[in-house]
């Protein structure tokens, strides 16, 4: 195979996995208005569309392994294979976190909220930003651009442990509100590894560039 088709093949990779990462950033974004508005054809709409995401990431595991399988790469080429792999993984978790949320979404379409979403579409907002930033970092091969993603991380960390407490002390207060509040740690609980996930991403981008592995 020339460099040529071999250059071919690698952006082919790196584009399918920017438009799988880009579905699951929406998905995201999707899943948790489908819980502020309680959306139940918007959760549902986000629950077939996970389907796309993992018949996706099998197909570029696929690709990635057999481009390694017959070219041997070596050097940059291998790292770009290599964190295509690993950031294929991460983006396909962030389509199954998605689909959570939205079947939380149905778990308590009917009932009215204990408390309002509190810190949940701030850490979902900042979260986003992250997906966005890391994609763009990999897309350019920025690895400046992929430490912004750093103290975000750090921001939706603090805003996770503030709403476990919050919603801690409404199970305490009434027992009755236990289902509910749980729903919602979870949710908070998804976005805070969304942020890591996202960080993971960043960070590869990192290692891309510098060949530094404790990023990897």
């Amino acid at each position: 195979m020339t460099r040529n088709k071999f250059e071919q093949q690698l952006a082919e990779i790196k584009r399918r996995l920017l438009s799988m990462g880009s579905l699951s950033e929406e998905l995201i974004g999707q899943s948790v208005q489908s819980l502020k508005d309680q959306d139940v054809e918007l959760a549902k709409k986000v629950i077939a569309s996970d389907k796309q995401i993992d018949r996706e990431y099998v197909n570029i595991e696929k690709k990635i392994m057999r481009t390694i399988a017959m070219q041997a790469p070596v050097a940059g080429d291998l790292r770009l294979l290599l964190t295509a792999l690993k950031n294929a993984t991460d983006i396909e978790r962030l389509g199954d976190y998605a689909k959570d949320i939205a079947e939380i979404t149905l778990r308590h379409k009917d009932e009215e909220y204990i408390t309002k979403l509190i810190n949940i579409p701030r850490m979902n907002e900042i979260a986003l930003n992250m997906i966005q930033i890391s994609l763009e970092s990999f897309e350019t091969e920025d690895a400046d651009m992929a430490r912004q993603v750093h103290p975000l991380d750090d921001e939706v960390d603090s805003l996770y442990d503030r709403t476990f407490r919050l919603l801690t002390t409404y199970i305490l207060e009434n027992p009755k509100n236990i289902s509910q509040a749980f729903s919602l740690m979870l949710v908070a609980r998804h976005l805070e590894r969304v942020a890591d996930h996202a960080l993971n991403i960043a960070n590869r981008t990192i290692y891309l560039k510098e060949g530094d592995i404790q990023y990897i």
